[in-house]
Parts: structure tokens; sequence; C-alpha cells
């Protein structure tokens, strides 16, 4: 499932744009496109994917307590704390893998009768620490995620967003991908132009896009990249536009 090159699907196909030159006349080519004769140059745009797997998880978590004093609410956080912390370690995540971030505090205003306005005076305080979980055990620790739920019915109020899957290794794939993004724009470039009758020049410039992450079979594109992290399996797809001359 994840190994190999493989053509990107019917979304890039028929993406040939044809640099018009100073003759008219036109002729139809391939499936909708068209062309005029005596043209210079063509620029054709080829694509290549390759299925990966995240080899990087990221879990982000909290846990919040509000309290009238700054005491109560400190030693609240503290309990929960220990606890999460306890539940990461027999889960089987190792020290050097989290992360407990400091004590945020964000003192609470007590509002006036009309629930508006703010009378100066302190109403309670909300203190706050965060937990990072980052291994390339992703397996392991995407069990650990599924578990913590277990958490909340002990009454301990814990936030936490999904995990993040990443690819670390995307540069080393870069180079491999464009090359084989460019295999196919020349191909394509020679197909076009052949059924046209005409010959495929010298190459005139290359312009590389952005490698794009996606989920499994997704056709998600931007021009900034688009990177998932929300599936543990992936597609990265390279997409490269090569402007030929004619003879």
């Amino acid at each position: 499932m994840y190994g190999g090159l493989e053509r990107f699907p019917q979304l890039f196909l028929g993406l040939v744009v044809l640099s018009i030159g100073f003759a008219t006349g036109a002729y139809a080519v391939g499936d909708g496109l068209s062309a005029r004769a005596g043209q210079e140059t063509i620029t054709v745009t080829g694509s290549a994917r390759k299925s990966i797997v995240s080899d990087t998880v990221l879990w982000r978590a909290s846990v919040t307590s509000t309290q009238p004093t700054p005491a109560e609410a400190s030693k609240e956080l503290a309990a929960w704390v220990g606890r999460v912390s306890s539940f990461l370690h027999d889960a089987g995540a190792g020290d050097d893998e989290v992360r407990v971030h400091p004590v945020s505090t964000v003192t609470i205003p007590q509002l006036g009768p009309d629930g508006r306005g703010d009378t100066g005076m302190v109403a309670g305080y909300r203190l706050s620490r965060a937990f990072e979980v980052r291994s390339s055990r992703v397996k392991e620790i995407t069990d650990i995620v599924q578990k913590s739920s277990a958490l909340l019915s002990e009454g301990i109020p814990l936030t936490a967003q999904p995990p993040e899957y990443r690819y670390a290794q995307l540069a080393k794939l870069r180079p491999g991908l464009l090359a084989e993004a460019s295999r196919d724009a020349k191909t394509r470039g020679h197909r076009l132009v052949t059924a046209a009758g005409g010959r495929l020049g010298r190459l005139q410039s290359v312009s590389a896009g952005v490698i794009q992450v996606t989920a499994p079979n997704s056709t998600d594109t931007s021009g900034e990249g688009v990177y998932d992290t929300s599936t543990i399996g992936k597609d990265a797809t390279a997409v490269v536009r090569l402007t030929f001359a004619l003879r």
C-alpha cells in the first residue's frame, strides 16, 4: 500500500498549457485541448505521488482548575497534573517523550450586578498546565491517546487535541518525487507533440510546486502547500511544469 511512486490521479490529466506563438489557425488536440500552428513553446505539467507512513506523533492536552483563591486552584491542579503524569507513565510513555509546561495563571474579574461591568475585584483564579507528548512510536502513543478518556471518568477535566501525525523525512523524499514528476511531464509533452506531428525541442524552463502532503486519495491542493496531520498514512505529491521549445 505504501511503496512506489504512482501517477497522480486524473486531477492533473489534461493540465497541459500551450504557449501561443505568432501564427494563427487552430486545430484540436486530445480531449478538449487546443493549440495553434506555428507555436514556439509548449508547457506541460507532470506529477508524481508516493504513499508514506507518519514517523512522528504529537499529542497536546491540558488540565485547568478554577477556584476562588490561588492556593485552592494550585492544590487542585497539582493533584490533577500528578494523576495525568502517572497515567502517561503507566501507559508506557517515556519520560523523554512527555513534556509538562509551566503553570499559566488567569485572574477572573468580578462583574457588577448587571453581569457586565468590572468591579475591580477578583472573583477567582484559573490555573492551567499543558502536556505535550512527542514520539516516533506512533502506534504506541496513539494507543495511549485512545485510553486517555479514562481520566474523564475519574473526574479529571482533561482537554485534549487530536494527535498530529507527521513525516520527518519529507526533505529526503522531495528530490526523488520531483525527478519522477519531471519525467512524467516530459513524457506527456512528447506524446502530445508527437500526436500532433511535431517534435519536442530543448528544455526552456522548470517550475516546481510545493510538495502536497494529504490524506490518502485526497485531491486537496494549495499554493502554500497542504500538510495533513490527521492520518497516519498519507500521500506526498509533487507537481512540476516544464517548458520546451518545439522543433
